[in-house]
């Protein structure tokens, strides 16, 4: 038998309390907690994500909801964060002791892993420093090479083209030597008989050598004789030159400096023998007729000359020689722009000081008890054992003479190298200024017999005169002789008496005790100019030059005789 299903419908209609449409597709979503059934009695409201809508008045609107915030639903496993949240997740719990020995085992990994990234750092870094230092001493070593070279590059050029004294007795020297060795050597091979005809032949050659050598000086002289005759026009023709505003230079050329050049342009034109015979007869008689106009015994003389060779050009004479002709028009023409301004022509404004070409007076002057010349004071210069300056450079240089020639180069490179040192210090010392040459070669020869004090090296080309007492102004009683290398060494030492031996200190005192019985006049001469400060009056007018060495060594320059 069936029995009877009855359904009841027990659906709660409730009121719409509101809700959203779909602006596109038209589609309504109401408000759940007020469309939907009662919740069953075992759902607890305890963590349940809802929120409820009281409302009075409904009304249509948009809204959309913002993008930066969660989604909130009332299901736990359904939670939509926002992108910028953080998780934070708790850790086990650790005791002080486990975090410190945890602390401890990485602090020493980190510590360890440092002073191996430190030490290798430091080892990189003196690696480095190491590589710098070989490259700075190898550069050193390089342009010592070439300073050296260049030394000897120097002397060879001063042997073939000699121009000052030093120059000659450098080749004096040379002869000296190579007629000694000869002596020698005949006398090591040869009988008595055979030794005197090859003296004979030294004798000869040596006689024939000397004359070349004086043909050249003679030339010399005469091409400085000719310079100091034109030393006047020169100095005339150099524009006058000064700083003006905001450091520019600035140069003027008067009425007298354009009247120098002038003859000075007429006098290179004069002294061209390299043109044809028409050019000089236009030259000559361009100069006749500027010269018509005076009346001076000067231009007189020149106006002879000058018919003189017009006249021999003119006829056209095959193998003339007009030398000596044209060696008297130089001259003659020379002592007429000298006294252009005083000649007392009609041409010539005596008044105007434009016409004024001669060479600045010299004040301080000096009587040459040898010579018996007035000389300028810088012509004469003190040396040892000399009590007033009386006696000028060319006099001494010609009391040399009668001795046997000395090669004075290498000492004076050592002097010059002291001069250098002692003015980069700023001493106000003038012993190394006041020593000469000679004075030099008896230091070095006589007192530290040409060697190293420490080494005994005996190589002039590579010794050097220093300071013993690098605090102390150098003088013949405190310097050392000794190498370059040895002398850079030296004034790295602070206390000498811990380096050098007592047997070496006595034997340097020595020497020093002997220098200064030496030089006991040069003592009291540089006091003398030490109070009066008259050195620096003497010294004036010389442009000293350091030596060519290391220090002052550079590559990218070329150094000229």
């Amino acid at each position: 038998m069936a029995l009877p299903v009855k359904i009841e419908k027990q659906r709660i209609f409730k009121p719409y309390l509101g809700g959203w449409r779909h602006k596109i597709t038209g589609i309504e979503y109401v408000n759940a907690a007020s469309q939907t059934g009662p919740l069953p009695k075992q759902v607890s409201w305890k963590n349940t994500c809802s929120r409820a809508v009281q409302c009075v008045q409904t009304k249509n609107g948009a809204t959309q909801s913002l993008r930066h915030c969660a989604t909130q639903m009332w299901r736990d496993d359904c939670y939509i964060p926002n992108e910028e949240d953080k998780y934070m997740i708790v850790k086990p719990y650790k005791s002080s002791v486990e975090i410190q020995s945890y602390l401890d085992r990485h602090a020493r990994v980190i510590q360890r892993n440092y002073r191996a990234y430190r030490l290798m750092k430091y080892i990189k870094e003196c690696a480095q420093t190491y590589r710098n230092i070989l490259e700075k001493c190898n550069k050193y070593e390089e342009e010592k090479a070439i300073a050296y070279k260049m030394r000897h590059k120097r002397n060879i050029l001063r042997q073939t083209y000699p121009r000052s004294r030093a120059d000659f007795d450098m080749l004096y020297n040379l002869i000296e030597r190579w007629r000694s060795d000869c002596l020698k050597d005949i006398k090591s091979r040869l009988f008595k008989s055979g030794q005197r005809a090859e003296n004979y032949r030294i004798l000869e050659k040596t006689v024939e050598m000397f004359n070349h050598i004086d043909k050249h000086k003679q030339a010399i002289k005469s091409s400085y004789r000719k310079q100091r005759a034109l030393r006047f026009l020169t100095l005339n023709c150099k524009s006058i030159r000064w700083t003006g505003y905001k450091g520019k230079p600035v140069e003027m050329i008067t009425v007298k400096i354009q009247r120098a050049r002038e003859f000075k342009g007429l006098y290179n034109a004069l002294n061209n023998r390299n043109v044809s015979s028409e050019e000089r007869m236009k030259l000559l008689i361009m100069l006749k007729n500027s010269l018509e106009s005076h009346n001076c015994i000067e231009a007189f003389d020149l106006i002879s000359l000058l018919d003189q060779e017009i006249a021999f050009l003119n006829r056209r004479i095959e193998g003339l020689s007009l030398d000596y002709l044209n060696e008297r028009i130089m001259h003659t023409y020379l002592n007429f722009v000298s006294v252009y301004s005083t000649c007392g022509c009609e041409c010539i404004d005596a008044n105007s000081k434009d016409n004024e070409l001669r060479e600045p007076l010299e004040t301080r002057m000096k009587f040459c008890r040898n010579c018996l010349k007035l000389l300028p004071l810088h012509r004469f210069l003190p040396h040892t054992r000399m009590k007033k300056l009386s006696v000028c450079i060319s006099c001494s240089s010609l009391a040399r003479r009668n001795i046997a020639h000395v090669d004075y180069d290498s000492y004076m490179f050592i002097l010059n190298c002291v001069r250098a040192e002692e003015e980069r210090r700023s001493s106000s010392s003038v012993l190394a200024f006041m020593m000469q040459e000679h004075d030099i070669y008896h230091l070095v020869n006589h007192i530290w017999h040409s060697r190293s004090a420490v080494s005994k090296v005996k190589d002039l080309f590579v010794l050097r005169l220093v300071r013993y007492q690098k605090d102390i102004e150098w003088a013949p009683w405190n310097c050392i002789l000794l190498t370059e290398d040895e002398a850079d060494v030296h004034y790295h030492i602070h206390d000498l008496a811990t380096v050098y031996s007592k047997h070496l200190i006595n034997q340097i005192n020595l020497k020093h005790q002997i220098a200064k019985n030496y030089f006991k006049q040069l003592m009291i001469f540089e006091k003398d100019f030490r109070e009066s400060c008259r050195f620096s009056s003497i010294q004036s007018g010389i442009q000293y030059k350091p030596p060519l060495t290391v220090e002052n060594f550079d590559p990218s320059k070329k150094y000229k005789k």
